[in-house]
């Protein structure tokens, strides 16, 4: 059978296990996956501490697709307050570095590493420095900010992105395109009345800190469309058209954006079964009118 390995910082791994295996088998396989020692792994199931490590799986009632939750000895909690409003909580080390908080942000929300500036009481985190003595505690409320924010007017409302100055204008429709739900329109960028190139960078238009762009967005010609739902626990059903070369990552994207949810917290069901990532609407076989299920993972991570 597979089960299911989550925690705070964004560590999603399925392992293939038996029910009669032990708890401690469990964890040897997951320290090959993520090279924790076993003696600092704590597995929670069903918002329950499972401790004997003796005991097998199906003790625990333990059955496939069942998803447990990975906490490691000595870490911390703290929080970190992002772009749009978006809060998230992780798990760290004492002794990680900035950097690794980056990173770790990164695998939770897919804001870039590179973009992010994280501040403590109004003070800027160097990279290099390592947690300890950067004065990050448990319970610490970090703020994190792009390194450079510019203005996108969309027909009179102003949004702002986050970015920096060598980023590709692709990136930069592809952030509007989550932002705004536009997940079967084109988008066209004008700065001064000229278009901005795809393959073209911020940069290489003069865009700095602060500038203001225009955004148009058309239908697309010649492409098949889909209206969807995707449906919450509670029934509530949020709607989309999306072309049907959307990737199911582009839409967790626009729901974590819309929800305020990171979408490494919530899973997508199809016919039954979890959507990968990586699949499209049209490899899914999803068709109009089609229902996609959204739980929340129980770890809150």
């Amino acid at each position: 059978m597979r089960i299911e390995i989550h925690s705070f910082n964004g560590i999603h791994f399925d392992l293939d296990v038996e029910e009669a295996e032990t708890l401690k088998n469990v964890k040897q396989k997951i320290r090959s996956k993520v090279n924790y020692p076993i003696s600092q792994q704590s597995l929670i199931f069903n918002y329950n501490k499972i401790e004997d490590d003796d005991k097998t799986l199906s003790a625990y009632d333990i059955e496939d697709g069942a998803s447990l939750e990975l906490r490691i000895a000595g870490e911390w909690k703290i929080t970190v307050e992002l772009m749009n409003d978006l809060v998230i909580s992780m798990e760290i080390n004492p002794n990680y570095k900035i950097q690794d908080l980056k990173y770790i942000i990164q695998r939770k929300t897919q804001t870039r590493a590179e973009i992010q500036r994280l501040f403590l009481n109004g003070t800027e985190l160097l990279d290099a420095a390592y947690i300890c003595e950067a004065g990050i505690q448990d319970g610490t409320v970090l703020v994190c900010r792009p390194k450079m924010e510019i203005l996108v007017n969309i027909s009179g409302r102003k949004i702002t992105v986050g970015t920096k100055g060598d980023d590709f204008i692709k990136e930069v429709k592809r952030q509007i395109r989550v932002m705004e739900e536009l997940l079967s329109q084109k988008l066209r960028l004008m700065l001064n009345g000229t278009e901005l190139d795809d393959m073209k960078r911020l940069c290489d238009y003069g865009i700095v800190d602060g500038s203001e762009i225009e955004m148009y967005k058309e239908p697309y010609t010649n492409a098949d469309f889909v209206n969807i739902a995707v449906v919450d626990q509670d029934r509530t059903k949020y709607h989309f058209q999306v072309k049907m070369t959307t990737s199911i990552r582009n839409l967790q994207l626009v729901l974590q954006d819309k929800l305020k949810i990171p979408y490494a917290q919530f899973r997508l069901i199809f016919d039954g079964g979890r959507i990968d990532d990586f699949d499209t609407i049209h490899t899914l076989g999803i068709h109009d009118g089609d229902e996609i299920g959204m739980f929340l993972c129980q770890c809150g991570c």
